[in-house]
């Protein structure tokens, strides 16, 4: 895959579980019944800021390569977490995780 498809890929792939990440905050808040307040706030804030850091990583400008991707790769686990029982979530946080770290190896080569 040549570097702007896989550049294009992952932004795709990163919006994409970002906007996940929100609609399960929200659809958990309505359907699931926490038992205490602490795994509500838990629920929220992994979903929220996995959402929140994917899209500061993916969209800001000004950030190197391996800023975005650590801030991108951050986001996508902490997501992943209370989502892990759907097994597809974990592997597309991985996958963005493997795309965004070799995007940033890909623009610090020296060419």
């Amino acid at each position: 895959m040549s570097g702007g498809g896989l550049a294009s890929t992952t932004r795709f792939l990163v919006l994409a579980l970002s906007a996940l990440y929100a609609f399960a905050a929200v659809a958990g808040l309505i359907f699931v019944d926490f038992e205490t307040t602490r795994d509500t706030v838990l629920w929220l804030a992994l979903l929220c800021g996995g959402a929140a850091l994917m899209l500061v990583g993916q969209l800001a400008t000004g950030l190197s390569g391996w800023a975005s991707a650590v801030l991108v790769s951050i986001g996508a686990a902490a997501g992943g977490l209370p989502l892990f029982w759907t097994i597809i979530v974990p592997v597309a946080a991985a996958a963005i995780i493997a795309c965004t770290i070799a995007l940033a190896r890909r623009t610090s080569a020296p060419a």
